[in-house]
């Protein structure tokens, strides 16, 4: 096996012992070289194009092969275990910037049933993740990469980015539950001239859809666990239809209820996934994928507690069923309704041109029902609350175009997308039947005052369109055997339009538009120093674009809305054998243009400025041994410092490391894993501090790192001679020894706020293979 040329095979790395030989190489090559990166294609059957081994004499990458398809096998009959199997995160021999694969493998057989993405991504290094409901049972509320937030840096699905229009958050437990994800990438950077999306800033977790496979199957899972959890699965698989031209698809459909970690916590929900892919001779294939979620949720009033609400309600606390309480169910609960559909096409033009297109929609259509309050505008005892719709589509499209020949690959393309968001908030009266919260003969809409301030049930109604343009250019020059290096350019146009009657916060009509551009350099390289050794080096802009959120001001041209952005160096090596695999890189970031909000003197009017900044620094590596017989030892972990220009402040809500230690065997049916991932400690200062002025820190609280472990174990076996082709049975326990956790949220006065983690949970599920 020619570890050179396999783009998918994993690999890691936290042995201290190459890094300083390897780092060393690759610093004194990144005198000569430096970044964008091989965009990791994260979808199966898109172009190979990206499937680039370094060496200039390799054959024409253009050929119509797909990368490693992405097809769950219940119960492998081989198991072709080794370092490069069994790693559950992994790198590339090829990459030029650091990157964390984990397959099919891990996401099927050692992560809870019920898991989402964020759950996932959790084990790579450099990520952490908080779900106080439970593993997958409820939204991640800080899922960071590299300290970054969950609004900092990309999520896409099958390479198309997707999130929320105001501030490119997104909604974990809301699209892709594990059973209909093939794979994840954690690339953390910007990426190369030809990542696309709103927030290349932080880096990009890119996952992708589930193949279908050649032969016909039909797999039931059944999971059930703690919480009341129940989860059922199925998924048909057509095999190739020769009627159809060798046509396949793979389906599914899901549906979970449970009660999750939090009383009164309930959630449930549904979901429908479908990819059919359909070859066209020998130079063609197209791709249609169709994923649909509808969930419904109790949403706690109370998301984080203090210590004395955890001491007066208990680590658990959610909600209640008494009506006189805000904090009851009736009064908190959302309904989200979210789809995701392309269609692709893949084509090889000629020996030398390849084109990869994908024209795509997702929606997203949220009924919260929150804030509760108590005296309305008919009765002081009435239970009031506000009911908040927010609504989107967005339409997009993805091109990349290729050229390759003996002396490189020439990639250009481009990005286009629109959004249509609508938001609303309205005060209701619980006591009248949810009817609007206005005295009886009272205009519904509310009136305005001489200074133009709205007063009525309406706490925002608007209208907000997003239009965002990128195009690039990249060449990677296969300079010397065993050496590419590739300079990129990226021209991007956003613009924002918002239509506000009533404005969220100044309660004042808007109506706005603002237009950014900007174009952004990338230069990367990677050198291949033997077969199974290289090394790469980086130097890469990333961008945000400007949130909606500074346009909630009484004059948004007041706000210094200029995109934030990131000059980000980094250097890395990867090695990789049957035995032993890891990488390892160092990292600097210069974070520009660091956006806070606070008010305007003497009045409470809010506005955003911009902060100096500030500089992240760190080292990362992963690493997995294969001991034999089955079994493999694996490392993680991550060092990182982040603070402020300014100030030389931490920067709050940034834990400072990460780690991870495990093993994982599989053998004769039986597969286990036991691991601990380690997240780092972090603090959060009062609202009103300065990111520029230490001084400015009048509270800062603190919580220390923790670990959680987790296992899995199973048995599966395939059949002959039965309608039964094979089965597999399965336990999942997370947080192992029921460890108590709290993890700092916010700061209000002196008095910190917290996450609760959720105690012990288990997870049982069985499968069959028909």
């Amino acid at each position: 096996m020619s570890l050179a040329s396999s783009r998918r095979a994993p690999a890691s790395f936290l042995a201290l012992r190459p890094i300083s030989h390897a780092i060393g190489l690759a610093m004194l090559a990144g005198l000569c070289l430096s970044m964008p990166v091989h965009a990791t294609d994260t979808d199966a059957t898109s172009a190979p194009a990206a499937d680039a081994s370094p060496s200039p004499s390799r054959a024409n990458p253009n050929a119509l092969k797909p990368a490693k398809e992405l097809e769950e096998v219940e119960v492998r009959a081989n198991a072709d275990t080794s370092a490069l199997t069994q790693a559950p995160t992994q790198a590339d021999l090829t990459i030029t910037q650091p990157q964390s694969v984990i397959g099919l493998d891990w996401i099927s057989n050692h992560v809870a049933p019920t898991a989402d993405y964020a759950t996932i991504a959790a084990i790579a290094p450099s990520v952490t993740n908080v779900n106080p409901a439970g593993p997958g049972l409820g939204e991640s509320k800080q899922l960071t990469l590299r300290g970054f937030n969950d609004n900092q840096y990309n999520v896409t699905y099958d390479g198309i980015p997707f999130g929320d229009t105001n501030d490119f958050s997104h909604h974990t437990s809301s699209y892709f539950p594990a059973k209909m994800l093939g794979q994840l990438v954690i690339d953390r950077g910007p990426g190369n001239a030809s990542t696309i999306g709103e927030a290349t800033f932080g880096g990009t977790v890119a996952l992708s859809s589930k193949d279908p496979t050649d032969s016909f199957s039909f797999i039931p899972t059944q999971s059930f666990g703690s919480y009341s959890t129940s989860l059922t699965h199925l998924e048909v698989n057509s095999g190739k239809l020769n009627d159809l031209g060798g046509g396949k698809f793979i389906a599914s459909a899901q549906y979970m209820s449970t009660d999750t970690a939090k009383t009164n916590g309930d959630m449930s929900r549904k979901t429908g996934y479908i990819k059919y892919v359909q070859p066209i001779g020998e130079s063609t294939e197209l791709t249609f994928l169709s994923n649909y979620n509808y969930i419904r949720f109790n949403n706690p009033n109370l998301s984080s507690l203090t210590e004395d609400q955890i001491q007066q309600l208990d680590r658990n606390f959610g909600l209640n069923n008494d009506p006189t309480s805000t904090n009851c169910a009736c009064y908190n609960y959302q309904t989200k309704e979210t789809d995701l559909e392309y269609l692709g096409v893949h084509s090889l033009l000629s020996d030398t041109w390849s084109v990869d297109n994908k024209v795509y929609t997702y929606a997203y259509d949220n009924t919260s029902h929150e804030s509760p309050y108590v005296g309305t505008k008919v009765s002081k005892t009435n239970m009031g609350g506000f009911v908040k719709i927010n609504n989107y589509r967005a339409w997009g499209d993805v091109l990349a175009l290729v050229h390759a020949d003996d002396h490189g690959q020439f990639r250009t393309g481009g990005w286009y997308e629109y959004t249509d968001n609508n938001r609303s908030s309205v005060a209701i009266d619980y006591g009248r039947d949810g009817a609007i919260d206005v005295k009886p003969g009272a205009s519904t809409f509310g009136t305005f005052n001489s200074k133009g301030v709205y007063s009525g049930p309406y706490k925002y109604t608007m209208t907000d369109q997003l239009h965002t343009g990128q195009l690039y250019a990249e060449y990677e020059w296969y300079a010397y055997d065993g050496l590419s290096v590739t300079p990129g350019v990226k021209y991007f146009h956003v613009t924002r339009d918002i239509q506000a009657p009533i404005n969220q916060g100044t309660k004042t009509p808007l109506y706005y538009s603002q237009t950014w551009d900007k174009s952004l350099g990338y230069l990367t390289a990677n050198y291949l120093l033997r077969e199974d050794w290289s090394i790469y080096a980086t130097a890469a802009q990333g961008f945000l674009t400007p949130n909606l959120n500074q346009f909630y001001v009484p004059d948004p041209t007041a706000n210094n809305t200029h995109p934030t952005q990131t000059m980000n160096y980094q250097f890395g090596t990867v090695y990789k054998t049957e035995r032993f695999n890891a990488d390892a890189d160092v990292y600097f970031i210069n974070y520009k243009n660091y956006q806070f909000s606070t008010t305007v003197p003497g009045t409470t009017d809010p506005v955003y400025y911009l902060a100096k900044g500030a500089y992240i620094k760190g080292i990362e590596g992963e690493a997995t041994y294969y001991i034999g017989g089955g079994a493999s030892a694996f490392v993680n972990g991550s060092l990182q410092d982040a603070t402020f220009k300014g100030s030389n402040l931490d920067m709050p809500n940034v834990p400072n490391r990460t780690a991870a230690i495990g093993m994982m065997y599989e053998n004769s049916g039986f597969f286990a894993s036991l691991y601990d991932k380690y997240s780092g400690g972090q603090k959060a200062y009062n609202s009103t501090f300065n990111p520029d002025i230490a001084s400015s820190v009048t509270s800062t609280v603190s919580t220390p790192g923790y670990w959680q472990a987790a296992m899995s174990v199973g048995y599966g076996q395939n059949l002959t001679g039965s309608v039964i082709k094979s089965y597999k049975l399965r336990l999942q326990v997370d947080n192992l020894f029921d460890a108590h956790n709290l993890v700092i949220n916010s700061v209000s006065g002196n008095v910190g706020s917290y996450y609760v983690l959720p105690g012990r949970s288990w997870f049982a599920s069985v499968s069959l293979g028909l």
